[in-house]
């Protein structure tokens, strides 16, 4: 018996960073062709996910087919993690030559990724990869081996990548307000704050540029604010910007 299957597709336009099922799956296949690009495997990929594959392969089926599952973002988040880490060591490879080989040593400051208590989570050339680990897990950066014996911190970065490092910081802080137990409703928060769905979130906290979107000014100071009324046990208030809060305190004399 041949079914016939009708799927309606979304036809209401989403908002910027809301993404429809179709852009959710094209998406999917791109992380997946990332991860094929650094040498990680389909299989692979789902041992370390504790899936099989014929769930990955359904995941990338075209939306409107009998055959297509819509991937669950926890999901989508941690393929992408595995598809930037992938990214971030083969890119860290002209760096590794070895000192006693027949390779040129690159003289590059090492950066070491800690968590906050002091443990060695990552280590990486590139400064941006390691503020990134450091930023999630609660730690700090420090140079692991540099040419240069002066060369204790960070290099300067950029406005934009300042903005993107507080947004991580003060979003494991609502992570960890939250609990373990609860780790959807703190991303919930995130997504308002940053309105947009639950597919888009992790693009605002990486240093993977095609796939990152940048986090604006008043988006970090809502989620600081989010995080000052959480820590001392109030109720999120609405955000305001400080020109506004000072309109009303003038308004109210």
């Amino acid at each position: 018996m041949k079914l016939q299957i009708d799927v309606e597709l979304p036809t209401t336009p989403q908002p910027t960073y809301h993404l429809t099922i179709g852009e959710i799956t094209a998406h999917y296949r791109d992380v997946m062709s990332v991860l094929d690009g650094h040498g990680v495997s389909q299989e692979q990929a789902s041992a370390a996910l504790g899936l099989s594959p014929t769930t990955l392969t359904a995941y990338g089926r075209a939306y409107g087919t009998a055959a297509h599952r819509t991937i669950p973002a926890a999901t989508l988040d941690r393929l992408r993690d595995l598809a930037v880490d992938a990214f971030w060591r083969a890119a860290a490879d002209p760096y590794r030559a070895d000192v006693a080989g027949s390779d040129p040593i690159y003289f590059v400051p090492i950066w070491h990724a800690v968590d906050d208590w002091g443990l060695l989570k990552a280590r990486h050339p590139h400064p941006l990869r390691a503020l990134e680990v450091a930023d999630k897990c609660g730690g700090w950066v420090r140079v692991g081996w540099s040419a240069d014996p002066l060369t204790e911190r960070l290099p300067p970065i950029d406005e934009h990548a300042s903005l993107r490092s507080r947004w991580r910081k003060s979003a494991r802080r609502i992570y960890r307000t939250f609990g373990a137990g609860d780790v959807e409703g703190a991303a919930d928060l995130l997504c308002a704050i940053a309105d947009c769905c639950r597919n888009s979130l992790w693009q605002y906290s990486t240093e993977y540029r095609p796939w990152r979107i940048q986090v604006s000014l008043s988006q970090v100071l809502q989620i600081e604010a989010a995080c000052r009324d959480l820590e001392i046990g109030d109720e999120i208030q609405p955000f305001e910007s400080e020109v506004r809060q000072a309109m009303a305190d003038l308004e109210d004399l």
